[in-house]
């Protein structure tokens, strides 16, 4: 079968919904709202994450494939941390101090990311703390 696109999404797992914004994203390539959405909500029951990757690839003849992937990378360190809110203005008015000690753990679970390198990683994972409003003692 040809593929006509993939699509990535982050939605909560059994719990979509055909609404926005789920309904403006997969309409526009012909996806039936309601048969996606029972599909999903079945397929993620038991999963225990507020947030985890989608990925849908939609084949030229209408049929689609759902991909499940890892939960969100920020609901991953909101949790590893104990942190309910992340800063409103990063850079400007930072939150929390972590331990490189502390990012060194995080990156040794390197199966929940999709990079294979721990360098590629480290470096995810500095970039997301930073666009997050958390320091980093280096």
């Amino acid at each position: 079968m040809l593929i006509k696109c993939k699509l990535k999404l982050i939605l909560k797992p059994g719990k979509a919904t055909p609404t926005p914004p789920i309904a403006p994203i997969l309409g526009q390539y012909g996806i039936n709202l309601m048969n996606f959405c029972t599909k999903f909500n079945f397929l993620s029951k038991n999963i225990n994450c507020e947030f985890i990757h989608v990925k849908i690839i939609l084949f030229e003849n209408s049929n689609y494939e759902i991909l499940l992937g890892n939960e969100s990378f920020t609901n991953y360190l909101k949790n590893f941390l104990k942190i309910e809110k992340f800063s409103n203005k990063p850079g400007i008015e930072n939150k929390e101090l972590i331990s490189f000690k502390n990012i060194n753990i995080i990156s040794i679970n390197r199966n929940i990311f999709e990079k294979k390198k721990i360098s590629s990683v480290r470096k995810m994972i500095l970039g997301t703390l930073i666009s997050i409003g958390i320091n980093y003692d280096k």
